[in-house]
């Protein structure tokens, strides 16, 4: 009987000393887990609050350049401070200018020298502009967690508005005294007061339908909307715009294969790339160009362009057409349509790159895009010509631009950031007018149209709408 309790007692202590073996295992398998999950908690929470950093120090940075651009091109600044606030949720954030004492060719270093520093500051970012690249190096902790994020980003333009306005200059803009404008009219100039006033407004007229900006920081206090618009307000601009940035550059002339002169007396097709010194098209015949599949783009050069009246350029295929003119030649009130039958709304299929200094004489209709060098002056319209671009009209100049007579243009904008835009007599303008003065006289009207209702977004693409492209790359 002694024996058998013996046995049972040894075999008790087995199962005994079995199940602590095992608890121990999953006790320490348990504290494990939760030991990682405590980690992992505190390297997230490291990690948001690094990220946090670089988001609240980015939209400083924003907020500093807006009133100055130099802010941060030779500084070095630390934010530190903690995000999770017993001050009623508030944030609590210092900035610390560090460049005296921070190289910036080598800020890590300086940065990780002084981590014990901020140790009890949950979110650290350090903040330097590098050429045209702002970084940020932002270490977030958490417990005796610590988490550090690298980001380098280029803004770009992506907040100016590309055609916004009826009219916008980034200087004077003086209104005729019979003029009608029907959109907003804008300005760079912060100059309100005194005969050299950016906007100004000649004899009792206004701008019939519209608001008026004045420049970024512009003292408006004591002006009155009613001295400049019908029903609008008056205002400044949030920011400044340098539209001169968005324009591109007039492209060089390819260097193609010769062609004889062709002249069009019957339909013609041409399937082929070519430089032509003179290429004449007949009364009411048509030039098709074959532009090949899609992804193709053909490129035609001519010196010299004629036209008979009521002649037309076609295209069939799928792709795009590159067609660089020297200069125009028309026989009497020409009537030309390029890409007439194209979808108006796909204004990037057609760019005409131009380098004459006049279409006084010309009745134009083209559906794309016309890119004028501006090596001159030039007028875009005279007498009773109309010029309907479907599309843009870029003068690349710093010359005058001239409407005068009773001409129609219709455009998505007169892209002229650079160049003064004169309007007199009867012009008609429909669209928009970027420029770098304006002048009226007589009784020209412009009639604003938003580009983003009539187009499609792809349309804009021969100018960057958004201006240099925005960048951004994170590291750890």
């Amino acid at each position: 009987m002694n024996r058998k309790s013996g046995v049972i007692l040894g075999i008790a202590l087995i199962i005994f000393l079995v199940i602590s073996i095992i608890g121990a295992a999953l006790m320490t398998v348990v504290m494990g887990k939760a030991r990682q999950t405590n980690d992992l908690e505190k390297r997230t929470q490291a990690y948001f609050f690094a990220r946090s950093g670089v988001e609240i120090a980015r939209e400083y940075v924003n907020e500093k350049r807006k009133n100055d651009e130099q802010f941060f091109d030779e500084k070095v600044i630390v934010l530190h401070g903690n995000i999770s606030s017993e001050n009623n949720g508030e944030l609590s954030f210092d900035f610390q200018d560090v460049t005296d004492v921070w190289p910036k060719d080598n800020v890590r270093a300086s940065f990780e020298a002084s981590a014990s520093s901020f140790r009890n500051n949950e979110i650290v970012t350090a903040v330097w502009r590098d050429n045209e690249y702002t970084n940020f190096l932002s270490s977030g902790n958490a417990g005796d967690m610590t988490r550090t994020l690298a980001f380098m980003c280029s803004e770009g333009s992506a907040g100016i508005p590309v055609f916004d306005m009826a009219i916008f200059a980034d200087g004077k803009i003086s209104i005729g005294s019979a003029q009608k404008v029907y959109g907003n009219v804008g300005t760079n100039s912060t100059i309100t007061k005194g005969k050299n006033r950016a906007i100004t407004i000649r004899g009792n007229n206004k701008i019939t339908e519209g608001d008026v900006y004045f420049g970024n920081g512009a003292n408006i206090d004591g002006m009155k909307a009613g001295d400049f618009t019908r029903d609008g307000t008056l205002c400044t601009l949030d920011s400044n715009r340098d539209y001169a940035l968005l324009l591109p550059d007039f492209p060089e002339t390819p260097e193609l294969i010769n062609k004889d002169d062709l002249e069009v007396d019957q339909d013609v097709s041409v399937n082929a790339d070519g430089y032509y010194k003179k290429i004449t098209v007949g009364n009411r015949k048509t030039l098709t160009f074959d532009t090949g599949n899609a992804e193709n783009v053909r490129k035609i050069v001519v010196d010299e362009f004629e036209f008979g009246s009521d002649s037309s350029i076609k295209l069939s295929g799928e792709g795009k057409l590159n067609l660089y003119v020297g200069v125009f030649i028309t026989t009497g009130n020409s009537s030309i349509s390029i890409n007439k039958e194209g979808d108006r709304k796909e204004i990037d299929r057609v760019v005409l790159y131009y380098s004459g200094n006049s279409l006084e004489n010309v009745d134009l209709d083209l559906i794309g895009t016309f890119f004028i060098e501006g090596a001159s002056d030039i007028t875009l319209g005279q007498g009773n010509n109309e010029l309907r671009v479907s599309g843009l009209i870029i003068y690349a100049g710093e010359s005058d631009v001239t409407m005068k007579g009773i001409p129609e243009t219709h455009t998505v904008a007169l892209f002229a950031p650079k160049a003064k835009v004169i309007m007199s007599g009867n012009a008609s303008f429909y669209g928009a007018i970027v420029c770098n003065e304006y002048s009226a006289n007589g009784n020209p009207d412009v009639y604003y149209r938003s580009a983003e209702e009539i187009f499609s977004d792809t349309s804009l693409e021969i100018i960057d709408g958004d201006g240099e492209e925005a960048f951004e790359l994170w590291g750890e």
